[in-house]
Parts: C-alpha cells; sequence; structure tokens
C-alpha cells in the first residue's frame, strides 16, 4: 500500500464549498453539537445508574446485606 501525494491545500477551482459562512447556521451546528453531548452524558449516567441497581439486586440475592 502506498501513501498518493496530494497536496491538502487547493484552490478552489470554481467549486462549492461545503462549509457555510452563516452565522445562523453554524449556531445551530453548536446547539445540536451540545445536545448530543448532553443526550450522550445523560445516557451514560443513566446506564451506570442501572448497572448498580441490578448489581444491588444481585448482592442482596445473594445475602450480601450492609
Amino acid at each position: 500500500m502506498g501513501v498518493q501525494r496530494v497536496p491538502r491545500q487547493s484552490e478552489s477551482r470554481g467549486r462549492l464549498s461545503l462549509r457555510s459562512a452563516g452565522t445562523e447556521i453554524e449556531k445551530s451546528s453548536w446547539l445540536r453539537r451540545i445536545g448530543w453531548l448532553v443526550l450522550l452524558w445523560a445516557a451514560g449516567v443513566a446506564t451506570v445508574g442501572i448497572v448498580a441497581v441490578v448489581i444491588r439486586i444481585f448482592m442482596t440475592a445473594a445475602g450480601l446485606k450492609t
């Protein structure tokens, strides 16, 4: 396998940019990213809580109570 020597930056050559320069789109993108961050954090916390409850149930069933 070889690596092609392609420059990372080049002239636009009349093509459309995939990145938008609008501030409203940037704000929407920023809010969407924060939303996903909060959603993933909440899902992780909920998963850890569920696992802790299941472990506690198994420990109580085995006779290990504090």
